[in-house]
């Protein structure tokens, strides 16, 4: 069953590639709304930027294989693979609703915590004695702060994620006007392509009915 015009139009085409886009800003939003500053895995934040970008790649592919349960399948296995070795790996944290003043001192009371001795270096600290490097970047538009750990034991990298999440409990955060507009933002981006497809939708419950 190939995907023709006769199931989708442009207006769907259009409403798949802008919701989960919506979406994902809509999380954002909503994390950077929250009283304390939110900590995600490294993997976690990677997955759920890919989840958003996705579907505009898989609507081709799925156009060029057609729209089977075999393909559909094939094509989240590929995704999940490529998402599962891309994505960071557990030494690496993203903190929203965090700024860059707030992440040094959280970052300094989550290593004296554990008694590390550390200098400041261009992208971060350094802790010779447990031979850590922590490499910390931000995204001011997510306003969002990146944290990398390498070097250590797997013992000391648990040891450094339930500090570094003590001293995020320990944090207030502000609701900034860029957090609102996110969610104004997503919200529009939801609402546009739902009106688009709104008067299509029996034609895509009679797609999905096919389809299963």
């Amino acid at each position: 069953m190939l995907l023709g015009s006769e199931y989708f139009g442009a207006s769907v085409r259009v409403a798949t590639v802008i919701v989960p886009v919506a979406g994902y800003f809509f999380i954002i939003g909503l994390l950077n709304t929250r009283r304390r500053p939110q900590i995600l895995t490294g993997r976690l934040d990677f997955s759920l930027l890919m989840l958003a970008l996705c579907p505009g790649f898989v609507l081709p592919v799925l156009e060029l294989f057609g729209l089977t349960l075999p393909s559909a399948t094939a094509v989240m296995v590929v995704i999940a693979a490529g998402v599962w070795l891309l994505g960071p790996a557990g030494r690496s944290w993203v903190v929203y609703n965090l700024s860059p003043v707030q992440a040094d001192r959280v970052l300094r009371r989550a290593m004296d915590a554990l008694g590390w001795r550390y200098s400041v270096t261009s992208d971060g600290y350094k802790v010779e004695e447990q031979g850590v490097n922590l490499r910390v970047s931000g995204f001011w538009v997510l306003r969002n702060v990146s944290v990398h750990l390498s070097g250590g034991s797997d013992g000391l990298c648990s040891d450094f994620a339930r500090e570094l999440g003590a001293a995020m409990a320990r944090t207030s955060a502000r609701t900034q006007a860029m957090a609102m507009a996110m969610l104004l933002v997503s919200i529009g981006m939801l609402v546009a392509p739902l009106a688009m497809v709104a008067h299509r939708v029996p034609e895509i419950v009679r797609l999905l009915a096919d389809f299963w």
